[in-house]
């Protein structure tokens, strides 16, 4: 075999997924999975989530659990499967956000107000709605929703909701930032960090608000899962943990590097992940763990109740038969 060259035995597997840190290891060829070679593109969402819910463009993608709740009951137009590999989980308290005039104090004052979301499938928002209407009594159905932009999967949004379809021609997180800045919105189901100064978050804590919401519920919310093309998973299973071992290698590989002050960019970064293994243990981990189970039947729940998944999915349904026990022994 001539250097360089691949083995003939390898599989060539194009990727699409986000570059974070713990993902590193396999941007930067640091970790490689077995027998595969991989292809790895970069798209930010929701580009990365149409070309595969729309246009099947890789053989595995970084994908939105909301929009891939909204799936699985079309699966011969959607033929992809996830596996338990979640490159982004992040708690949505703090991404809630009022206009300061708006006379919202409490996530009750939410009731009778504007409030704009990206779209109803967003896995921000379905958690978002969740939390607020568990944990906060907020009536969801009492709330004048705003949509900005348009959903990934056609869905269909039950009559209790009130939704306004907003004219998403301005784009939908810049438009909907330019709505609750000119007062046109009273508040927003936020998908990033948001500066508009005419706004402030919901919560006055949002740190403390996270931690007794995880406290309380064992929640780390999960918001992306990797999913795979059924075809490639007929013919080559065992590309399942091959997967996992890399994203999971990279993720360690991260891991490690944050026990190194002088390799992250942040101020007291040993405390704030010594602080983070305490409460959370591993928040990060892959596999159908007890915990990440959890997760995804509360998600299930919530994308059920508000019209995003056509049934309460059973999570064997939702994921690749040869992933089921990958992580959760040992």
């Amino acid at each position: 075999m001539v250097h360089g060259q691949k083995p003939q035995s390898m599989l060539d597997l194009s990727l699409a997924c986000g570059r974070y840190e713990w993902t590193r290891g396999l941007w930067d060829g640091n970790v490689s999975p077995e027998g595969i070679d991989l292809s790895i593109l970069e798209y930010h969402n929701p580009e990365r989530f149409v070309r595969m819910a729309n246009n099947l463009e890789f053989d595995a993608c970084e994908l939105s659990m909301g929009t891939y709740l909204a799936t699985r009951f079309r699966p011969e137009q959607y033929p992809f499967t996830a596996i338990p590999v979640f490159p982004h989980r992040r708690f949505r308290h703090s991404y809630i956000y009022r206009r300061i005039d708006a006379d919202i104090d409490t996530p009750q004052d939410l009731e009778g107000k504007r409030v704009g979301v990206v779209n109803w499938q967003t896995t921000t928002g379905i958690w978002q709605r969740g939390i607020l209407r568990e944990q906060y009594g907020l009536d969801t159905r009492s709330v004048d929703w705003h949509r900005v932009g348009s959903e990934i999967v056609p869905i269909e949004i039950p009559n209790e909701y009130s939704v306004t379809d907003l004219d998403p021609g301005g784009g939908t997180v810049p438009y909907m930032e330019e709505l609750l800045r000119s007062g046109d919105l009273d508040a927003v189901l936020h998908p990033v960090p948001l500066q508009v100064p005419e706004a402030e978050r919901l919560f006055e804590e949002p740190i403390a608000e996270e931690q007794a919401y995880f406290e309380e519920t064992g929640i780390f919310p999960i918001m992306h899962a990797i999913v795979l093309k059924d075809e490639l998973l007929a013919e080559h299973p065992w590309i399942v943990q091959k997967l996992y071992d890399a994203f999971e290698n990279a993720k360690q590989e991260c891991l490690r590097r944050l026990e190194r002050p002088q390799w992250v960019p942040l101020l007291w970064a040993d405390i704030h992940a010594e602080r983070q293994r305490e409460l959370l243990e591993d928040p990060w981990e892959y596999g159908l763990t007890e915990t990440n189970r959890n997760v995804l039947n509360t998600l299930v729940e919530y994308a059920h109740r508000q019209g995003i998944a056509d049934r309460r999915y059973d999570l064997e349904e939702l994921f690749a038969t040869e992933s089921l026990e990958i992580g959760t022994f040992g």
